[in-house]
């Protein structure tokens, strides 16, 4: 896997997922009168607005470090990001096409059937997953730097084991998260129009569940990814005794310094 076309890859997709999500939340600040739910969904945008930023300050070198596949898998998660949130925009846009004197209403308010309630959840909830993702792997990436200091292996072992600990629970969650949205998306088939809802409600929510449950999956592999990661940084700081870790360019493996007892060590994917 070439780092240089993954890298520009991800860096690439982040502006313009970026831009997406500052015209929803744009749309969804304009509503008048807005459900909870709706309030709850912009909350959720800024902060994957944010996640995006943090992920957008990440160096090449950085990336580099983490390895192609954490890289290439990053790039899937925000691109479906970015995929849900121009389709949550061209519902919208359906479920406020009577706006007026250009300050969109909510119509419909009153009636707000499980079809809707469950594409904003949904929406709401990928979006938080794609928080928690993009933020492990600017954390993680920030590693890089840090590891590159001087420091007691004491110390480096203890902020390895709280990243892998962050990310441990991140699978588990993400796991838990997925068998849920599996019911949901099954239940959703069951389901029946609600008043004032249309066959193109129930489409449109029933691609965002599954395109929440795709998203589950490509959040798994990151962590996966970062984990592999960690656990390598892990290894080597135990077998350095406490000499000074910085990475080396490969995506695999380890590399160890000679006699100077300086470890270089890859945090990247394994192949």
């Amino acid at each position: 896997m070439d780092p240089f076309s993954t890298t520009a890859g991800v860096v690439g997709i982040v502006a313009p997922t970026l831009h997406c999500v500052r015209l929803l939340i744009e749309d969804l600040q304009n509503i008048a009168a807005a459900p909870d739910a709706v309030t709850v969904l912009t909350n959720d945008l800024q902060s994957a607005g944010l996640a995006l930023a943090s992920v957008q300050a990440v160096t090449d070198s950085q990336w580099k470090s983490l390895g192609g596949a954490v890289t290439a898998q990053s790039e899937a998660a925000i691109t479906s990001c970015k995929t849900s949130c121009e389709r949550f925009k061209t519902s919208l846009d359906r479920w406020t096409r009577h706006s007026t004197d250009g300050t969109l209403s909510w119509r419909d308010r009153a009636t707000l059937g499980v079809f809707r309630q469950s594409h904003i959840k949904s929406m709401s909830e990928q979006l938080q997953n794609c928080n928690i993702t993009l933020t492990s792997v600017a954390s993680i990436a920030t590693l890089h730097s840090s590891l590159q200091q001087t420091q007691a292996a004491e110390e480096i072992q203890k902020m390895i084991s709280a990243k892998e600990t962050a990310v441990n629970d991140a699978i588990t969650g993400t796991d838990d998260q997925s068998a849920e949205v599996g019911a949901k998306l099954e239940a959703l088939t069951l389901a029946e129009l609600d008043e004032g809802e249309t066959e193109a409600d129930q489409i449109s929510a029933t691609k965002q569940v599954a395109m929440e449950k795709k998203a589950l999956g490509e959040s798994r592999k990151v962590f996966e990814g970062l984990l592999a990661a960690i656990q390598t940084a892990s290894a080597n700081v135990q077998a350095g005794q406490g000499t000074t870790i910085t990475f080396g360019s490969s995506n695999s493996g380890q590399q160890v310094g000679v006699n100077s007892g300086t470890i270089r060590a890859t945090f990247g994917g394994r192949r």
